[in-house]
């Protein structure tokens, strides 16, 4: 696709408004945005704004009112919806134009920074169009492939890759692709075209590492996507000890090659060593590497990583915070009652700030902590801006502070403003995707979270989180065998997961099968034998089945026990039938959550 750009804001000349209506039209007639109603308005309301010449009356104040519904008192400085939904558009008419749109003769485009739309002709072969250029100073760098001899150093490699990734993101006007995107691709042949459209990148990094006793070749390339020729390529060998001074060369290579100024003020050096301890590092690696398997078996064995180096630097800072989001995962997933893992890993992510409150994990881990475990959200809230001011293109950031501050506060659009920082640092990320579909379950919006739990699906079909946020945005549209089916397919993929068959039991009671609700809870039960199952996953089934003393019995031991879920009580729809309950209002007040926001 190759736009003929406007000339001026309005329609251009040799484009009749007929042309501009009957695009408009056929756009709004697609699959594309056959099921986003709000996306709809907002441009149609953009366009014929535009082709009647109001192009002035285009602001964020006026979409407010007129396509969101908003109240005179509207502040776009504390409301982002209209941003937020201006991005939700680019991202889909893009989307309209890489498929169904690609033999169109008219381009619809909505510009970044205005919410004017641009009017162009298209022209050259989609084969052609689809080949986006992007700038050189947006860059992401692949893991790095281990050449070892027993092809045991994947772990080694991710960590020299995930260095790299957190140098470069220090660089102002370096836009990086977050780690958790480039992990994707690992593992998969990737042509440099390929990358640059799922990353949005300029240039990628490549590389690989071959170790063999106390040596190592690193091996590295950096590649512009536009026409995939390397800019620069180089070979070291070095002592295993030196790894932290050619991690160092490495980015500065990339760094004057790409010709980034270091700004006032920054360190000359990207990489910062955060200890002297070769053998802690190695450990540390390890227990990155198994924390990012996100399973319960590789977070306990990250857990015992992070320990041993601990145990060999106990200043060792990045150690103390990736035992605290560890800790926070295994109570997160349900995997360890709450109350258990709470004390380890506030413990661990207090010592992390304690040691360098410069760095932005240790922040970023606290301000988790003290969201789902403490409920102190003012506290959470600070952690996390203070992580956001040092790294602002810190993705996991934006992630939690969306999703276990903002939407639990009520806080829905601001939430997901946040979230389109973190999907567009981190662009792959089906958590984030999966995350974003549960605010818009949230915000009410069932469609739409119907349709990015789907596009998480489609990255990831193994991910049975996106089949959870698939089934209880069915369950909002009232779709009910489909939710069930979603529910299933879950378990399918994670067999015996408590929240995914709390989930299953309350589907079926709003179709109206009770005997299936029940049998549900007998297997809770069942399972509740053998291992730890959350009280919440129990009180989502009586809840469905209207047994509500039985229902805020459990909510009661949930929130005793710090269940992570009780987060959600605010927003999440299921809890409507209880609102006017004096009992779920204390409950609310109990968790901070009633007036707060």
């Amino acid at each position: 696709m190759i736009p003929v750009p406007a000339m001026s804001a309005g329609i251009p000349e040799g484009i009749s408004e007929q042309a501009v209506i009957a695009q408009l039209d056929r756009i709004l007639a697609s699959a594309t945005f056959a099921n986003s109603e709000r996306l709809s308005r907002f441009l149609r309301f953009a366009v014929q704004g535009a082709t009647q010449g109001h192009c002035d009356q285009l602001k964020e104040y006026a979409l407010a009112l007129s396509v969101f519904d908003k109240r005179d008192s509207f502040d776009p400085r504390f409301d982002a919806i209209v941003r937020v939904e201006a991005g939700r558009l680019r991202a889909r008419l893009k989307q309209y134009y890489d498929t169904e749109g690609q033999r169109d003769s008219l381009v619809i485009d909505l510009p970044k920074g205005s919410y004017v739309p641009r009017f162009a002709a298209q022209k050259g072969e989609p084969e052609e169009a689809s080949r986006s250029s992007y700038s050189l100073n947006s860059i992401a760098v692949l893991p790095f492939l281990d050449h070892s001899p027993n092809r045991d150093q994947e772990y080694f490699c991710d960590g020299m890759t995930e260095e790299l990734i957190n140098a470069l993101t220090k660089l102002r006007g370096l836009h990086v692709a977050a780690w958790t995107s480039a992990l994707r691709l690992r593992g998969k042949a990737q042509d440099v075209w390929n990358v640059a459209e799922q990353l949005k990148v300029g240039t990628v990094v490549s590389g690989s590492v071959r170790k063999a006793g106390e040596r190592l070749r690193i091996t590295v390339q950096l590649i512009g996507t536009a026409d995939g020729c390397y800019l620069w390529s180089e070979i070291y060998d070095r002592e295993l000890r030196d790894v932290f001074s050619v991690q160092e060369e490495i980015s500065q290579a990339i760094v004057a090659k790409l010709k980034v100024q270091i700004a006032g003020g920054q360190s000359k050096h990207l990489i910062r060593r955060y200890t002297e301890s070769f053998e802690a590092y190695n450990l540390y690696l390890q227990g990155r590497y198994q924390w990012n398997q996100r399973s319960e078996r590789s977070l306990k064995k990250g857990i015992d990583y992070f320990e041993q180096a601990i145990a060999l630097d106990p200043r060792y800072a990045p150690a103390y915070s990736g035992l605290a989001d560890s800790y926070s995962l295994l109570g997160n997933y349900g995997v360890l009652p709450a109350k258990k893992v709470k004390a380890k890993a506030l413990s661990a992510a207090e010592k992390a700030v304690e040691i360098d409150p410069t760095l932005a994990e240790a922040h970023t881990a606290l301000g988790h902590v003290r969201a789902t475990y403490c409920w102190d959200w003012p506290g959470a809230r600070a952690q996390y801006q203070t992580a956001i001011s040092l790294n602002p293109a810190y993705a996991t950031v934006h992630h939690w502070y969306a999703i276990t501050y903002l939407a639990p506060l009520g806080l829905l659009d601001a939430a997901l403003a946040e979230m389109e920082k973190a999907e567009e640092l981190d662009p792959v990320s089906v958590s984030i995707k999966r995350d974003i579909a549960l605010i818009l379950y949230s915000s009410r919006r069932y469609e739409e979270a119907v349709e990015q739990s789907k596009g998480a699906i489609e990255l990831d079909r193994g991910f049975h989180g996106a089949y959870w946020a698939l089934g209880q945005a069915y369950e909002g549209l009232s779709r009910y065998p489909e939710a069930v089916a979603a529910f299933q397919k879950g378990l399918e993929l994670s067999a015996d997961t408590p929240r995914l068959l709390g989930a299953l039991g309350h589907a079926y009671t709003s179709w109206g099968k009770r005997d299936e609700a029940y049998e549900v809870l007998e297997q809770l039960n069942r399972l509740a034998l053998r291992s730890y199952v959350s009280p919440f996953d129990f009180a989502l089934v009586h809840l469905g089945l209207g047994d509500l003393d039985a229902f805020f019995e459990w909510l009661e031991l949930a929130y005793r026990s710090r269940c992570y879920e009780l987060v959600s009580t605010r927003v999440d729809p299921k809890f409507d039938s209880v609102r006017g309950d004096p009992r779920f209002s204390k409950m609310l007040r109990r968790l901070g959550l009633e007036s707060c926001g």
